[in-house]
């Protein structure tokens, strides 16, 4: 297109333009397809607030919505909880720092770990090594001192463990990383987050506190390797999560978050299609839907932003008790005391928006619309929302 100068190239574009455009329109015609200008509506339209309100409220009530401490993914930018399907995997050219961890009691004695982010050692509750692994059978048990801290921390076993990555010991800092908070369930180990909610380093770093994640990093490796614990450093590409909005690096973190369960509530998406109750055009996007729906885990919808549907949980002022209702409480029912105040986090957008087929059409009320045009036919979308959008939907 380049070749053609700039003149010729838009003119060659407003062809096109104009030529698809008209095939677009006498598609519609034959579809019967239109604009239907009278029912449009806005997200924060009042009908789809009772909507949102109303899903919220029975899902809650059906133990399908809970409040719990898990590992989300946090952005430090934009200084909110997200989804799964809100972070983009990219690979990126890092690094693999080998550090030794001393075993407590045997002087000249260490076991050395492998990690692409070194400040999270700062806390690590455990090192863990494959059951299976003959070379560390007599250090399962044990203690290692955790360096540039005080503390102590056990050499555990885990099938988790790959034997034949990086030194085959892994460290466990359940805070900081998905499938490390898995392995502290399994063998109760402490939770430890050491960063705050812009990524600078809380008071668990001790004296690396106050600090940029990244420029912790630098010290923290630094000193290593002043005190003879940097074995060595590897040029290493791997997968990092950006927040598909602002681009930044986000970080794993356990946070108290609200939940949607979705074992159950995925079931009836996946076998919608594989039944072919509905067809996906073209039919090559069902791998990419299967493997959605195959590896879901329950759905964080509570972000810390200002724009959006307020959760609709409420706190007594008096004892704590949390109130989940339509509209705001009148008296506590534990205490009864009068006075509450409302959840400050607001919905996920794609909460909202799952509910778009029938609260445009007057959903809770059974209207006229409702029946009329629910359940739907078609759907036209980007294949870019299948996972925010039309799996939830």
């Amino acid at each position: 297109r380049y070749d053609l100068g700039r003149e010729k190239f838009l003119q060659r574009v407003w062809k096109w333009k104009e030529e698809y455009g008209n095939r677009i329109v006498e598609q519609q015609k034959k579809m019967g397809v239109s604009c239907d200008w009278e029912r449009s509506r806005f997200t924060m339209d009042e009908g789809c607030s009772k909507a949102v309100r109303e899903t919220f409220c029975s899902l809650y009530e059906k133990g399908l919505i809970y409040k719990g401490s898990r590992i989300i993914n946090w952005c430090p930018h934009c200084v909110t909880a997200l989804s799964d399907a809100e972070v983009e995997y990219k690979d990126k050219p890092g690094h693999l720092w080998h550090i030794k961890y001393p075993i407590v009691g045997e002087p000249g004695r260490y076991v050395t770990v492998a990690t692409t982010r070194p400040e999270t050692m700062l806390g690590d509750t455990a090192v863990a090594v494959n059951p299976e692994d003959e070379r560390y059978q007599d250090i399962v048990g044990k203690m290692l001192k955790l360096p540039l801290t005080d503390r102590e921390i056990p050499v555990i076993a885990d099938a988790y463990v790959d034997k034949e990555f990086g030194t085959g010991c892994v460290k466990i800092t359940p805070a900081h990383d998905p499938n490390d908070f898995e392995v502290g369930k399994r063998h109760d180990l402490p939770v430890i987050n050491i960063l705050n909610d812009d990524a600078t380093i809380n008071k668990n770093g001790g004296k690396f506190e106050g600090m940029d994640r990244y420029e912790a990093r630098k010290a923290i490796v630094e000193e290593l390797d002043q005190m003879g614990l940097l074995v060595k450093i590897e040029d290493h590409v791997h997968n990092v999560g950006t927040h598909d909005r602002c681009k930044t690096t986000i970080e794993p973190m356990v946070k108290d978050q609200w939940f949607v369960k979705m074992d159950e509530l995925i079931k009836p998406a996946r076998e919608a299609v594989k039944n072919g109750e509905i067809k996906l055009i073209p039919e090559r996007m069902e791998k990419n839907y299967f493997n959605w729906t195959d590896n879901i885990r329950d759905w964080c919808i509570s972000r810390q932003l200002w724009w959006g549907h307020r959760i609709p949980a409420y706190y007594c002022d008096d004892c704590g008790e949390v109130v989940v209702a339509k509209e705001m409480p009148k008296v506590c029912p534990k205490c009864g005391c009068t006075h509450f105040t409302q959840d400050p986090d607001t919905l996920d957008t794609w909460f909202s928006s799952a509910l778009w087929p029938f609260e445009t059409l007057g959903w809770p009320e059974q209207t006229e619309d409702l029946k009329y045009f629910y359940p739907t036919d078609v759907l036209v979308t980007g294949y870019d929302i299948i996972f925010f959008w039309v799996i939830r939907m």
